[in-house]
């Protein structure tokens, strides 16, 4: 079932074009990679689905629902979160008062308890100023906070920037268990290795327009992808993957 549908949208920021005639799907408990260099309109493209961009033409459809045209706290009412890019925690709040804001609104304890289980260095620092945290305790906050809100899709903007490999590998590894708890996933990524072996499907971005899009494990077979994208060394997490990662 399709969970998202992006179709023909196009977005400007300052007149300038950032997205172009973009046209994409991610199907309920699938994991979705967006591909591209630094500056090909990745982030944009989050920002537009969760509706800090507004889209100049196309749709966006969500559920279902047409969302093109909904501001952000409509768009997450409707079981749509947004991890940012570079965390964005409330650094001088604590984490549990950051995890609250996530909620918006009443929370469960159960909600605390399912976060703390998924992350267990946020319960133990839970009274701790989230400024205070390590990179990588600040990117579980941030996961964390979108979390609390029980999405159906969470949209990660590049999780594993400036980790430490190890924290890389633990990420990661957080992100296909969120998968199997049910909460589907639209993945902006720098390592694109890594992202490859966990998704189900890929979309590369380049100049604000999809130039390539595939099934995850035969994109990572294309030399063109290969040579611009996985000439470095990187963690790979799935090992459903790995033999399509073999050189």
């Amino acid at each position: 079932m399709s969970l998202l549908q992006l179709s023909n949208v196009n977005v400007d920021i300052q007149g300038q074009p950032v997205l172009q005639d973009i046209s994409l799907q991610l199907d309920a408990g699938s994991i979705v990679t967006v591909l591209g260099a630094n500056g090909a309109g990745k982030t944009s493209l989050l920002r537009t689905i969760s509706g800090i961009y507004p889209s100049k033409s196309g749709t966006i459809q969500f559920l279902d629902q047409p969302i093109t045209k909904l501001p952000p706290h409509r768009i997450i009412k409707l079981s749509l979160a947004h991890a940012p890019e570079g965390r964005q925690i409330f650094g001088k709040m604590t984490v549990k008062e950051n995890l609250i804001l996530g909620a918006r609104h009443h929370v469960p304890s159960e909600r605390f308890d399912a976060m703390y289980q998924l992350f267990p260095v946020l319960q133990v620092k839970q009274r701790q100023v989230a400024g205070t945290l390590s990179g990588g305790e600040q990117q579980m906050l941030s996961i964390a906070r979108a979390l609390m809100s029980q999405p159906k899709l969470l949209l990660l903007d590049e999780p594993s920037l400036g980790l430490a490999p190890q924290l890389v590998k633990q990420i990661f590894q957080l992100i296909q268990t969120i998968r199997d708890q049910g909460v589907s996933i639209l993945l902006v990524e720098q390592n694109a290795r890594a992202a490859l072996a966990l998704a189900d499907y890929a979309y590369v971005v380049e100049g604000g327009r999809i130039v390539l899009s595939g099934v995850a494990s035969v994109l990572a077979r294309d030399e063109g992808v290969r040579q611009a994208y996985l000439g470095s060394s990187a963690v790979t997490v799935a090992p459903r993957a790995e033999a399509a990662l073999a050189d």
